[in-house]
């Protein structure tokens, strides 16, 4: 059974926020602002019509990313331990990419994107064949506001 969203439904946390509106497909638009990060800077991408073919050919081979200066507090925490420059691209404040080329213009924000296919492909529950049928919209989300979400369609779906 497919899940469609009847009605807008939005989480946020400071200026960043995750919306689901009604849709005959399913559309993503995601916005990312890294201002501290010049090379990452502020990027936008959206489809209108999400499909295996797209998902395949221009978000599933985008890799996570980080900044340099982010890279030994994860490691310390124990996290990226199977993180390498193959898999990751790492941008530098101050030297910008230091493992290029992107493989897609706006790369990192089309992480975000396979970021929260991936969170609100939980939502594949009682019949849900994963993602529900909406525009979902995002700016500066994340994994904590992607769940949010999850729960506020679980709720009224």
């Amino acid at each position: 059974m497919v899940a469609y969203v009847k009605e807008p439904v939005h989480v946020w946390r400071n200026d960043s926020f995750v919306a689901a509106f009604p849709s005959q497909e399913v559309g993503i638009t995601y916005g990312i602002d890294f201002q501290q990060v010049p090379d990452i800077g502020r990027q936008w991408f959206s489809v209108t019509s999400l499909d295996k073919s797209l998902y395949s050919e221009q978000i599933a081979l985008s890799r996570t990313f980080c900044t340099y200066e982010e890279v030994e507090q994860m490691r310390s925490a124990g996290l990226i331990k199977g993180g390498s420059l193959e898999n990751a691209i790492v941008c530098s404040a101050s030297k910008g990419w230091l493992n290029p080329p992107l493989r897609f213009q706006v790369e990192p924000c089309r992480h975000k994107v396979l970021d929260l296919i991936g969170d609100v492909s939980l939502f594949a529950r009682c019949g849900s064949q994963g993602l529900p049928v909406a525009h979902i919209v995002a700016y500066k989300g994340g994994h904590t506001l992607h769940s949010v979400l999850v729960r506020r369609l679980s709720e009224i779906i």
